[in-house]
């Protein structure tokens, strides 16, 4: 005989919970569903609002006890609705100054870490988003710092914009074999004279193929883009750059030299480097 899985008493051959209580512990879980759909309605409009977070605060107060709400779920819940909220302010794939600035200040007010707000990427989203909009305004970012275990050697008065780590690097290789051909066959006309039948010459087979070469760390600045990889190291100035072509998961960059060949970086995001690289390349 099984014990309820609810109340803990006996519910009988084979089974492990009793009806009642099962119905009395959906209708609770429906009750703690509506109170966070509340709460999370309240902290979507305080976002796009204007009022301060204080307000906010006493009316999540005021809905955690009108649902029996526990406290400790509390964090979760305002971070799944910061969340939401990013996603809404990027829907436009803009993020507005006053937007980043209330996004900020709800994560400032409710003491949430950026632990708390990056992990699903979150935090992320959002500084990517500010620094293409600080670029597309002309300004130069300034909203990452660089630690020693960054193995590039910047120029001097060179603002770091971006960083990818573990950034894989790909070059096109041309391969190039011969094809065809033949001696032929030699007859002999007369003593000391032949004629050589069905000579012909081969020919040289071109194939490009796209060669992984080393990952490590890709650098975007206001001046140059960088990879520096265990086998790989390499500098190139954005004068130097013909062309650039986007990729869903990087960018392929081609040289300004006669025997260039294209080279891609792998990054996982695709449209913002692409975007961040190619505005930088105009300022």
């Amino acid at each position: 005989m099984g014990n309820c899985k609810y109340c803990g008493k006996p519910a009988g051959l084979l089974r492990n919970k009793h009806a009642e209580c099962e119905e009395r512990h959906q209708q609770r879980e429906r009750i703690i569903q509506d109170g966070r759909a509340q709460i999370a309605s309240e902290v979507c409009a305080a976002i796009a609002g204007t009022d301060a977070f204080d307000i906010l605060e006493k009316r999540i107060v005021e809905i955690e006890q009108a649902f029996s709400l526990p406290h400790d779920d509390r964090k979760s819940l305002l971070v799944e609705t910061w969340e939401n909220a990013v996603d809404h302010a990027l829907e436009d794939e803009v993020l507005e100054a006053e937007e980043e600035h209330r996004l900020v200040e709800f994560k400032n007010y409710f003491g949430l870490s950026q632990s708390d707000l990056d992990g699903k990427g979150y935090l992320t989203k959002v500084t990517k988003a500010a620094v293409l909009r600080d670029v597309l305004n002309g300004i130069i970012p300034q909203r990452i710092t660089i630690d020693e275990s960054v193995p590039i050697n910047f120029q001097k008065g060179e603002q770091v914009v971006w960083v990818f780590a573990n950034s894989h690097y790909f070059e096109d290789k041309t391969r190039r074999q011969y094809a065809g051909g033949s001696r032929g066959v030699s007859v002999r006309i007369m003593k000391g004279v032949y004629y050589r039948m069905g000579a012909f010459k081969g020919h040289t087979v071109e194939n490009t193929e796209r060669v992984y070469i080393d990952t490590g760390f890709f650098a975007i600045t206001n001046k140059n883009i960088y990879f520096a990889g265990l086998h790989k190291g390499l500098r190139v100035p954005y004068s130097k750059i013909v062309s650039f072509e986007p990729f869903s998961d990087g960018i392929g960059i081609m040289r300004d030299a006669a025997s260039a060949k294209p080279q891609i970086f792998i990054t996982d995001d695709g449209w913002f480097t692409y975007n961040l690289v190619t505005n930088l390349s105009h300022l």
